[in-house]
């Protein structure tokens, strides 16, 4: 669930180029950033997530009286069938809203085996009818099997005819949840709504931020900052720095010490004020930034810089020319309906068609931040395609080699 997942609605009045200013400031990577004593940092982590209070630090400060309070609490759980509410059990109900009731058979035994579920989960209706009951259809390929009525509940699921291409018997839809007075579409996607698509964005209508600069494109750049424009020079540079970034990474020791620091750069950005929402998005929106950040945070800049220094990088300008080559790789390899749907966004036209399909505040504020980042993602000038151009094809065999992640940093490649 970590990963992008596009909700369905959006319910603001302002327009969206407006409103999405409001996250300019978290999409920022502070490479400069003051790193806080991660031992400290560490220990307040544990000690706010950890599941279990001691109540004691060491064992001769124990009390020689059980505490009362706690034995109160255990003997309650422990004869009474009672349930703790878990934080996420309202998304996981909207969740089981929108599927399909026949579809509760496959699912609802499997929750009724999870502890900690509360009952706005477990007596919701269709899933607290299903409690010790094995689905009534299954796919047919299971149905001779001897005893396959005594299959773990967490097999269920694969049981479900649709995933073998088998008809499933009326399909129920769920009832539709609340919506504004908004004129409610027959289909989701109309013959009206991709014409007005087709007259508004041409396919070949994407041109970049700005327009291809007249300069010498094969200038090398030391000391770029964001705004820097690539040079053919600054691409052959970065990709040169591509192998030995693949040996540095493959190092499990580095990587392991990235991955982990990432939970306590998490728990510090959420405590000073940064929306949880965003902060995955904000690693594909800059996702080399991000991976150097790592790299200061788990104190390992003097072992990168060896490798990129080779190439005459510093470690932040590795990581902004990074960022602009990935952005405009991106737009040179997107086929024309990415194009088009970039060029959407950049027109605001999801925005309305969404409408009628939110749900709960908490998925219009993610579909905002989805819908931003998306845009954000190809964010690039026609100068820095331009650049790019001439090892398209060595940078798409390197990227392809790198994979999807870096050190834990999810990058979309083309």
């Amino acid at each position: 669930m970590r990963f992008l997942y596009f909700i369905l609605a959006l319910i603001i009045s302002l327009p969206a180029q407006a409103q999405y200013k409001e996250f300019d400031q978290w999409y920022e990577v502070d490479l400069d950033e003051e790193i806080p004593p991660l031992y400290k940092l560490r220990n307040e982590y544990e000690k706010e997530n950890s599941q279990y209070r001691w109540n004691y630090d060491f064992r001769w400060n124990m009390s020689s009286l059980f505490n009362a309070e706690f034995k109160k609490h255990i003997t309650n759980f422990g004869t009474i069938e009672k349930h703790i509410g878990d934080a996420d059990e309202d998304e996981l109900l909207q969740t089981i809203k929108r599927m399909p009731k026949p579809l509760y058979q496959y699912i609802g035994p499997l929750l009724h085996t999870q502890r900690g579920l509360s009952g706005k989960i477990l007596d919701f209706p269709g899933i607290k009818e299903t409690k010790h009951q094995f689905p009534q259809q299954i796919a047919s390929r299971f149905r001779d099997i001897p005893g396959i009525e005594f299959a773990s509940p967490e097999m269920y699921v694969y049981l479900n005819p649709l995933l073998w291409g088998e008809d499933m018997a009326s399909i129920e839809k769920p009832k539709e949840a609340p919506k504004p007075k908004v004129k409610q579409p027959r289909l989701r996607i109309n013959p009206e709504f991709i014409h007005k698509i087709k007259m508004k964005v041409r396919a070949v209508d994407y041109t970049g931020a700005a327009t291809a600069s007249s300069k010498d494109l094969d200038l090398r750049h030391f000391n770029p900052d964001k705004n820097t424009p690539l040079s053919k020079a600054d691409v052959r540079a970065f990709a040169r720095t591509l192998n030995n970034l693949n040996q540095f990474r493959y190092n499990n020791a580095n990587e392991l010490k990235m991955i982990m620091v990432e939970v306590l750069m998490n728990y510090w950005d959420i405590r000073n004020g940064v929306p949880q929402d965003i902060l995955l998005h904000r690693q594909m929106v800059n996702p080399c930034q991000s991976f150097v950040r790592k790299i200061r945070w788990a104190n390992l800049q003097h072992e990168f810089q060896n490798i990129i220094g080779e190439q005459g990088f510093g470690i932040k300008d590795w990581a902004y020319t990074c960022d602009k080559v990935i952005k405009a790789h991106r737009v040179h390899n997107a086929s024309a309906d990415m194009i088009q749907a970039v060029k959407l966004q950049r027109k605001d036209f999801y925005y309305p068609e969404m409408l009628p399909f939110f749900i709960t505040e908490r998925e219009t504020v993610q579909t905002r931040i989805t819908l931003d980042s998306f845009k954000r993602m190809y964010d690039t000038t026609q100068a820095d395609i331009e650049a790019i151009k001439p090892y398209n094809n060595k940078l798409r065999y390197q990227f392809l080699d790198i994979g999807k992640q870096i050190a834990g940093t999810p990058v979309i490649w083309p």
